[in-house]
């Protein structure tokens, strides 16, 4: 009988020498998790050794190998924005970006990224540990943003972005997990549409981009962003969107046993509710958000409640940020729905406002004492304007409203039974008040002015230069003062000295030619044409690709509606005429100027919004496009209309914005 050979101990003595120490005792052998195949089949403990296993050197047996490990992706360590993203800004940027980001997460970071090494999370309010600079200490005369500018190849095509981000992962599609990718898709492009300016100092990127990961209501929120606009070109992203919204209320609103926490940070549940409350109409253009609008209230009452003492300058940089975020979000409310409690008026005067766009005032509007000015993402460069646009759209539907209430509850049997023509009826008590506070609205923005290009700093987006924020606030400017003289026709007639009107010219008659370069010697209604277009031609310097454009709907619909034809002439002795074809004398007429003008108004409104629908979430736009086309239609036809009827009648109340 022939004996194996046995192993040549001088070859293997290096290689099986800790192999058989460990399997000489069977208790200290490791568990086998896998084994080789071999082992496997024949159901064998296996040391699972490589590059064979003890029982198949044992038996001399070449070794088959073990199944790869199944691949488990996942985002626990995944960081979207690098360390040391702000290396390559001046010293003066850098510390405002650090600024910035810290406003709203309550952390303190160093140039270098890290938090302080004393491992303190937060900041206490109306504290700060000496020799942290402030930002009113800055130098902002130099315009050191060209570092932090955003670069060119940043996408404005939502489409462009996904296939770019799809074509840099170096895992296969099949095996991408969806929530890495809604939230990739966030920062590459959603935040850029949620800010007037994306780079370094947008908050939505450079604030959210630090505590998503640590936060469960801003993970899921900002998914359910990026899943509802990408629901645009993919129907199927939709019912994603929506998982993702109720995942975010889920962990926002629950309740903790015992009642309130007493450690929640009401500054990032704050931030959480302006990222899925102000984009409801994402998922469904009728869904307002209000109420999630009145838990932003509350919230920054609270917020301001827990402030005692002196307010520092973060504390007070974040007030600001807050504050005009709920004032955007409630300007674009109070136009669509009635009875929503006002915000700010009265709390914050107008004064302390507007002389609070100074550079270390809020989050994003940031300078020094010599008056510069750094944009918010919401308000830009004019908030003081945008609240008095907001009061102006409160305004008329508290008016429209009041005006229906006299109408239904007064029977004019006069007019109905005698024949009697009663053009100027009484006015209620209400009717005369709200006049006034209107006349005092057109006032203020006939007065206001925007801030000049030298008092502004660039927020270093190249698709957003400072002059366009100046555009932007004189646009809605203009189309507060459209809507007062729309609604509020004594007041126009008061301003514009037409010789047919009815009413008398005043003192005040030529006072409107120096602020709006618009001639006052033709007819009201072609006054308010000659305004709408105005506001148009200054939303046309601004580029589709503006970082602005998602500030631009409401005022395209305020000036759209404006833009009518005159109506076809109709012979009033004979009722049927209107029925009969057009005689030689109306068909021959030759097109004007003015109608020429007109058109061409039109068609940037369709053709802007038609873009808009492309690059911003597309749904509450399609409401607008459709909303302009049917005022449209209706004033074309003669008709006495008005974009807020016809969007209350049709049932397209949505967020334009």
């Amino acid at each position: 009988m022939v004996s194996s050979p046995a192993p040549d101990s001088s070859s293997k003595e290096g290689s099986q020498g800790p192999r058989q120490n460990v399997v000489g005792n069977p208790r200290r052998a490791p568990k086998s998790r896998g084994g080789c195949l071999r082992c496997k089949t024949k159901r064998l403990k296996c040391d699972e050794m490589k590059p064979g296993c003890y029982q198949c050197v044992k038996k001399n047996i070449e070794c088959p190998g073990y199944k790869p490990k199944a691949l488990v992706w996942s985002t626990k360590h995944e960081k979207l924005l690098s360390k040391g993203s702000n290396d390559s800004l001046p010293p003066e940027s850098r510390t405002l970006a650090l600024n910035l980001a810290n406003s709203v997460s309550g952390h303190e970071h160093n140039d270098s990224g890290k938090e302080p090494a004393d491992g303190s999370n937060t900041v206490v309010e109306g504290e700060r540990e000496p020799g942290v600079e402030s930002p009113l200490s800055m130098n902002y005369h130099q315009s050191p943003m060209d570092a932090t500018r955003r670069d060119s190849g940043t996408y404005t095509d939502s489409l462009t972005a996904i296939r770019q981000q799809l074509h840099r992962s170096t895992v296969p599609e099949f095996l991408l997990h969806l929530p890495t990718m809604l939230v990739e898709y966030y920062f590459s492009y959603v935040c850029q549409i949620f800010s007037s300016f994306d780079g370094t100092l947008n908050p939505f990127r450079s604030t959210v981009g630090r505590l998503w990961d640590g936060s469960a209501p801003i993970y899921y929120a900002i998914q359910s962003m990026a899943a509802a606009y990408l629901a645009n070109h993919f129907p199927r992203m939709s019912p994603v969107g929506i998982q993702m919204q109720r995942e975010t209320y889920r962990s926002l609103y629950r309740v903790p046993q015992g009642g309130r926490d007493p450690s929640e940070n009401l500054d990032k549940t704050l931030l959480t509710v302006l990222l899925v409350g102000q984009t409801t109409a994402w998922h469904d253009p009728k869904d307002l958000g209000l109420v999630h609008l009145k838990t932003a209230k509350r919230l920054n009452r609270r917020r301001l409640d827990q402030q005692v003492g002196a307010v520092d300058n973060r504390a007070r940089r974040q007030n600001d940020f807050f504050e005009q975020c709920i004032l955007y979000w409630d300007m674009l409310a109070g136009f669509v729905e009635d009875d929503i409690d006002e915000f700010g008026f009265g709390e914050f005067d107008m004064e302390g406002l507007n002389t609070s766009m100074t550079p270390g005032s809020d989050s994003s509007t940031s300078g020094n004492e010599g008056g510069q000015i750094f944009p918010h993402p919401w308000t830009g460069v004019a908030p003081k304007v945008q609240k008095l646009f907001a009061q102006v759209g409160r305004l008329i539907r508290n008016y429209r409203k009041i005006k229906a209430q006299d109408a239904a509850s007064s029977l004019d049997f006069l007019s109905l039974d005698l024949g009697l023509e009663m053009e100027f009826p009484q006015d209620s008590i209400a009717t005369i008040e709200t006049t006034a506070k209107a006349q005092a609205l057109e006032e203020e923005l006939l007065s206001f002015e925007t801030p000049s290009v030298s008092s502004l700093v660039d927020a270093g987006d190249e698709n957003t230069p400072v002059q366009q924020y100046i555009y932007l606030a004189e646009a809605y400017r203009c189309a507060g003062l459209l809507e007062i003289y729309r609604i509020f026709p004594s007041i126009l007639f008061k301003r514009v000295p037409f010789t047919d009107n009815t009413f008398a010219s005043s003192s005040s008659a030529n006072q409107i030619s120096p602020f709006l370069p618009i001639p006052t010697t033709q007819p009201p209604s072609d006054f308010l044409i000659s305004l709408a277009m105005h506001t148009i031609s200054l939303l046309e310097k601004l580029p589709s690709t503006s970082g602005t454009r998602c500030l631009q709907p409401i005022v395209l619909i305020a000036a759209a509606s404006e833009l009518h034809f005159s109506p076809p002439p109709i012979s009033i002795s004979d009722p049927l005429s209107q029925f009969t074809p057009a005689t030689s004398s109306s068909i021959s007429n030759s097109l004007t100027n003015r109608e020429v003008d007109i058109a061409s108004a039109r068609r940037f409104v369709t053709t802007r919004l038609q873009e808009f629908q492309f690059s911003l979430p597309a749904k509450p736009i399609v409401k607008a496009e459709m909303l302009v086309k049917e005022t449209w239609e209706r004033a074309d036809l003669g008709q006495e209309v008005f974009w807020m009827d016809v969007m209350d009648e049709m049932g397209w109340k949505t967020i334009f914005g």
